[in-house]
Parts: structure tokens; sequence; C-alpha cells
């Protein structure tokens, strides 16, 4: 979408559901189901333009395993949203023309409302538990985008790779719309940033970067795309958005939901995560238990917290400087109940989005 007054692109914003269920608290995973459909129809009334869904595999919080199966069922609930993966693990589908094909499912159940993510996946755990090799999954991942990008000419077709052949495919029923749907992939190194752009996709970045990493990481493809002689490709961002009265009741409001994803499931010492030491200057890893892991200062450099005005300006302030075209957040964390997520959802409709 395109702003009418300076013709630059227009800030969407969309929420993602990763589904997982908080059992300390009770929560039990047809629940948590049950709520994201409500929770969907509540950010298409509102008007949050997508929906993304994310996906792991083998979590015992019942991370989402099948974003597609899952995005069906919200392109019902939100009939206005769009609908995409953030992000699908491309390797895990067993053969590209069948990811395409479901895919094409998707996009016609939505009535072409498809935004397609994906990434070749990190965790090597999840290969193991489906017998693939993890080494190969890069050469995996380049051979599904291979496969697909044939797939979506509409005709028939056949490929010889590596990991995947093809032998008279053809992609039936067809995209709602003729070529490709919109393409994201998510990508932090330059080698995987060339891959985005030589498929011609947008570039969505993870919830734990720095904002001034990710304003650099997104220069730095913005240079590479120009270099390569390709038009500019959109930017998406994965934030983590609580908004209260204040700073300190947000986070509060959101403490089960923050110990729960960012202590287990995406843990530093599981991600990876490192902060550059403002003392030495270099990058040391993280640990769930550094005083610094969760501080104010951890969130305020990464993600938007605090009322709705606050939240708005810090929106307004990074926006340009990351180039977005999509802004994604997560009304409700595991654990958060409904209520409390539909309030979210009501203050980013009604007190924040104004102001953008």
């Amino acid at each position: 979408m395109t702003d009418e007054k300076t013709g630059a692109d227009r800030l969407e914003v969309g929420i993602t559901i990763s589904f997982q269920r908080h059992e300390a608290l009770g929560e039990t995973w047809d629940r948590v189901y049950g709520e994201a459909l409500e929770l969907a129809a509540e950010a298409d009334r509102l008007g949050m333009r997508a929906i993304w869904v994310s996906e792991h595999h083998g979590e015992e919080d019942g991370y989402c395993p099948s974003p597609i199966v899952a995005g069906a069922a919200l392109s019902r609930a939100a009939p206005n949203c769009r609908i995409g993966q953030g992000i699908a693990i491309a390797p895990l589908y067993g053969h590209p023309l069948r990811l395409a094909e479901d895919l094409a499912v998707l996009d016609n159940i939505s009535g072409g409302r498809l935004e397609i993510g994906l990434g070749q996946g990190y965790r090597p755990a999840e290969f193991d538990a489906y017998g693939f090799d993890y080494r190969r999954r890069t050469r995996a991942f380049e051979e599904t985008l291979e496969v697909l990008h044939r797939a979506w000419t509409g005709e028939r077709f056949d490929y010889d790779g590596d990991v995947y052949r093809v032998k008279d495919g053809a992609l039936r029923p067809a995209p709602v719309n003729p070529g490709r749907p919109p393409l994201w992939i998510g990508a932090a190194a330059p080698k995987a940033r060339d891959r985005v752009i030589r498929n011609r996709a947008g570039l969505i970045v993870a919830p734990l970067i720095e904002l001034r990493h990710a304003a650099r990481q997104f220069a730095d493809f913005d240079e590479q795309t120009r270099a390569a002689g390709v038009e500019r490709l959109p930017h998406a961002l994965m934030r983590e958005i609580m908004i209260g009265d204040s700073f300190e009741e947000a986070v509060e409001a959101h403490r089960d939901s923050l110990d729960l994803v960012y202590r287990q499931q995406y843990a530093p010492e599981r991600t990876g995560l490192s902060v550059k030491d403002p003392e030495t200057g270099e990058r040391r890893k993280l640990t769930s238990d550094d005083p610094y892991y969760l501080s104010q200062a951890f969130m305020e450099e990464r993600w938007f917290v605090g009322p709705p005005e606050t939240v708005a300006a810090r929106i307004r302030e990074w926006a340009p400087k990351l180039g977005l075209r999509h802004l994604i957040w997560q009304p409700k964390p595991p654990g958060l109940p409904l209520d409390r997520a539909m309030r979210n959802l009501e203050r980013m409709g009604r007190e924040v989005l104004p102001l953008l």
C-alpha cells in the first residue's frame, strides 16, 4: 500500500500467532486454537492488515507445527487480513511441489490473500525428528525455491536437483492471481540476504535483534539489492509490542509470557543471542541469568513498550530508519489471558494506529 501524498510505502501492521500454550497457567491446546480464531476476528475488525503464523516442531508448549493448515482457518475468521507464514521451515515439507500445492490451496481458500514466508530452519533437533540431514538444509531450501518458482509459472515442468526431482509436475490449483504470491524470506547473514534478492523476496527480521542492528541489516540489504541491479525490495520486522498504562504495568502484565517465551522457547542459550559489551566493544553471548537480559534497557533497545502514545512515538521514530513495509507483533503470547490480549488489540487499533 502506498501513501497518496508521498508515494512512499505506508506502514502496515499485522499480528503473529504461535499457538503456544502455557501449561502451568492451565492453558490447553484446543483452548489456545479456539482463542486464536477469536483473536483473528478481532484483529480483522480493528484494521490489522495481516496475520502471520510461525512454525516449530516437537516443542512442549505445542508451538504451531502447521502454519499453512492454521492459516486456512484464520483466513475464514479474518476475511480482510492477508495470511502469511512467519516463517515456515521449507525443507521439512517433504517435497517442494507438495509445499506449493498446500500454499495454493490456502491462497484459494483465502481468496488470494496469501503471503508466503519461508526459511531454511536453524534447530538441528527439528531435522533429526524428521530424519533429515541438517547439513543439507541450505541446498534443500535453494532447490525448494527453484521448484516453487517453476510451479508458479502454471506450466508443466521437470526438475532434477541434488535433493528433489520433479517429472511432468504441474501446480493445480493455481494461485488465485496469476504468477507468484508475495514471497518473504528470513535471513540475517549477507549470503542469506543474497538469496532473498535472487528470489525477489521481501526480507523479514526476527524480534530479538536490536533495533539499531536491524536498521543496519536492512540498510545492508538495500545496498546489496542496488548492487545487484534490483529494484528496492520490502522490509518486514517482527517485534514485541506491549501496551499498558506505563512501561512497568505493561511488562508486569506480560511477565509470565515473557518468561516462557524468552527464558525457555527463545532462551539465549538456545538462540546464541549476543550483545555488544559497552566497555570492551566486543560482542559476548548472553545467558538467561544475565542482569541485562529482559531488563528495561534490553527491551527498549528492541521492542515497543508502554502507553499507546509512547509506543506510537517509538514506531514513528524507527519505521523510517528501518524502511518498513510491515510491522508484525504478537498480541497474545502464551499465558496471557484472552481478555488482556483483546485489550492489547483494542488499544493498538484505537489508540496507536491513528497516531502512525
